[in-house]
């Protein structure tokens, strides 16, 4: 009996042995764990950027001003010729410049050009202006000094300075320019593909680098608070 105690002592000591290098050899052929990365927080993210445009009003120098006038003053010299062609061919000459200078008349113009080409031209001037960052009031200032120098040298190649053309051109255009602006403003943000493709074409200063009014916009939502990011350029 003692025997077999003996002998069942023994068969239990191998096997606990055999058992505790099997798990010494397990432990060196284990992979060692890897810490996965952690996952993003849902609760915090930032949304794609969009663009807001607008008007925003700023402070012009001098020389500012003197620019965007030259600036204007050397587009009509180049417009002017290109639209009125067979009136420039006609009736364009120096003789006559010299004669028109200094003159203004009653124009008989159809009402056509008095009430709907000059308000139009108008309008685009008074834009331009206010793309450039000018308030209501200055772009309309700006644009009757573009206006009155167009008349008085520009236009007198072919005929005298006109005394409609004078008021219609800003007065009107800006008036016409005030609506293009808002009527643009709200179809630019609508986020509507076709209401971009209007808003930039009834008012084609905010696709020119000169415009000053496309701000970016970046919805910031957080878990406890939520806001804008606004970046502007100018």
């Amino acid at each position: 009996m003692s025997k077999l105690l003996l002998l069942l002592f023994l068969y239990s000591g191998t096997q606990l042995a055999i058992a505790d290098e099997q798990v010494a050899v397990l432990d060196k052929v284990k992979s060692p764990v890897r810490e996965l990365p952690a996952l993003p927080n849902k609760n915090k993210y930032q949304r794609k950027s969009n663009y807001y445009y607008t008007y925003i009003d700023r402070d012009h120098t001098q020389e500012e001003n003197i620019n965007n006038i030259a600036a204007i003053y050397g587009v009509t010299w180049v417009i002017y010729p290109l639209t009125q062609l067979d009136v420039v061919r006609e009736k364009g000459s120096l003789e006559n410049y010299r004669n028109n200078f200094g003159k203004l008349v009653f124009d008989q113009d159809e009402p056509f050009w008095n009430w709907f080409v000059h308000p139009i031209s108008g309008s685009q001037l008074f834009l331009f202006y206010r793309a450039r960052g000018y308030s209501r009031s200055e772009s309309l200032t700006m644009s009757f000094i573009s206006s009155s120098l167009f008349e008085f040298t520009v236009e007198i190649y072919t005929e005298p300075a006109s005394v409609q053309d004078l008021y219609q051109t800003p007065i009107l255009g800006s008036v016409l320019g005030l609506g293009i602006e808002k009527l643009s403003l709200y179809l630019l943000n609508t986020g509507n593909v076709l209401g971009k493709l209007i808003g930039h074409a009834i008012n084609p200063s905010t696709l020119l680098w000169y415009y000053e009014g496309k701000v970016r916009v970046i919805p910031q939502i957080g878990k406890d608070q939520a806001g804008l990011n606004v970046h502007i350029d100018w």
